[in-house]
């Protein structure tokens, strides 16, 4: 008979349900406790390993690994080659998620492909980039998804294979034998042997679960051959939604004519209505006017924002929902307020305002380096009325307290409308009495004239404004 616990703590049942809710840093220490406890908080522990991070890993003992290795689900940053030696000897085989900076070494590759035929039954998620420009190794796809002959599938729903090698026929394997693969980026990966048309399009796989695509338009279209009598990639994505592009050097995309581009969308992309661009803006400008017609949604570089490339964003004014800019992965993170970028648009600012003016299914604006004039704001009538989220840079409002106020004002303005629309309040005249309280008719701050346009959004539920993403609850 198993002894009676002296404490709830002593409960497997209750430790393993604690351990699902504290952060890295609180397992450490829980894990310390007992030999208990230590079992419990070790899945926590060892769940992500980050060799960027967690540098001291480098030098643990690998019989530490191997005790921990079937908890470990997730391995970001690995470049070193002791680093996929220590995984292979601890045959961790349930990882989800794997990034990998490789090397361009044969021996360097080697271990990885043998990494990756140990887990790619349980990975879901693999990135491999290759920045070494004098030597590009041949990638074996095989590695990444199980061999036919274990009877297991592949789980894989995102591969990012950057500056690396295959051929043609391995990139119809790769998406043959991965069916919930939905994001695809093969970003300056070399395909040889590009087969040239045929008109039963027989010859290439076509998977019906990528939506989003992440590859320059000189990939695509077989840079260095005659685009006319090359196959585009295009005829592998039926149901393709997202194109993420780029240009190859300056004027690579130039030798490819926008009909070229054109009728291979309009063929093998019907449903491609998101355009994400990182060329030039000739080219990009091109793209809108030429190539594409009723885009849903649009991100273009920071850089190559200009008055002509918001005219042409503008033919797409009767079915945009979504535009914006890149922005680096911790951009929203930073505690400080971002430079703006105002000054490439001269004196020709005013030409964002034509975007939430004509474009009125748009319900999602992102300009975070670029400023709007509220006298700008105060004459344009936005005809966006389903505006959810909005993140933009206001003249004036330029410091942490400002932006606060401002942002303050309008979260308590919803508050009031929303009990107004609930019943909570008698009438209009209430409703306008209290918003009037919050801000006053007289109050002519750039806060108060920033929170009143908000508030002109019913749907409105994200906003940023210099600095610390704000939200707030929407009733359907």
């Amino acid at each position: 008979m198993p002894p009676v616990p002296k404490s709830p703590l002593e409960l497997p049942e209750l430790l393993k349900r604690i351990s699902r809710f504290v952060n890295l840093n609180d397992a450490v220490t829980y894990s310390r406790v007992c030999k208990a406890w230590s079992d419990h908080f070790a899945s926590v522990v060892w769940h992500t390993i980050d060799f960027a991070v967690h540098k001291d890993l480098d030098m643990m003992d690998v019989r530490v690994f191997a005790r921990y290795s079937h908890h470990i689900r997730v391995v970001e940053n690995i470049s070193e080659r002791h680093q996929i030696l220590a995984l292979i000897a601890t045959k961790a085989s349930k990882l989800k998620r794997l990034t990998i900076d490789m090397t361009a070494t044969q021996e360097f590759y080697a271990y990885t492909a043998d990494l990756l035929r140990r887990v790619n039954a349980s990975l879901e998620h693999i990135e491999i980039v290759q920045y070494a420009e004098d030597t590009v190794p041949y990638f074996a796809v095989d590695s990444l998804f199980p061999a036919a002959s274990t009877g297991a599938a592949s789980k894989l729903s995102f591969i990012k294979i950057n500056g690396l090698m295959m051929t043609r026929d391995s990139l119809s394997s790769l998406l043959e034998n991965c069916p919930s693969l939905n994001q695809l980026d093969i970003l300056d990966t070399t395909l040889l042997s590009l087969p040239t048309y045929d008109d039963s399009d027989i010859h290439y796989y076509k998977h019906r679960g990528i939506t989003h695509l992440t590859a320059p338009i000189g990939q695509i279209f077989g840079l260095g051959q005659t685009p006319e009598k090359t196959a585009s990639l295009f005829i592998h994505f039926p149901n393709l939604k997202t194109w993420s592009t780029w240009s190859i050097g300056s004027d690579g995309p130039d030798q490819i004519s926008r009909k070229v581009i054109r009728d291979q969308v309009t063929k093998y992309c019907p449903v491609l209505t998101a355009l994400w661009t990182s060329t030039r803006a000739s080219i990009s400008i091109g793209m809108f006017t030429q190539v594409f017609e009723g885009l849903t949604e649009i991100c273009i570089r920071n850089e190559e924002f200009s008055a002509e490339l918001v005219v042409a964003i503008l033919d797409h004014r009767e079915t945009l929902s979504q535009v914006y800019t890149f922005t680096s992965n911790h951009f929203y993170d930073s505690e400080t307020i971002p430079e703006t970028k105002s000054n490439q648009l001269g004196t020709s600012g005013w030409i964002i305002q034509s975007l939430p003016r004509h474009c009125t299914r748009l319900k999602v604006l992102q300009f975070p380096s670029f400023e709007m004039d509220m006298d700008d704001v105060d004459h344009t009538k936005w005809g966006c009325h389903d505006l959810e989220e909005l993140h933009i840079r206001i003249q004036g409002l330029d410091t942490k307290e400002k932006i606060d106020r401002a942002v303050d004002l309008w979260k308590e303005g919803r508050i009031a409308i929303q009990k107004q629309a609930n019943g909570e309040q008698e009438g209009s005249d209430s409703s306008r009495l209290q918003l009037g309280s919050i801000i006053p008719p007289g109050d002519k701050s750039i806060e108060a004239r920033v929170a009143r346009h908000l508030l002109k959004f019913k749907k409105l539920r994200e906003v940023w404004l210099g600095w610390k993403v704000r939200k707030v609850y929407t009733k359907a």
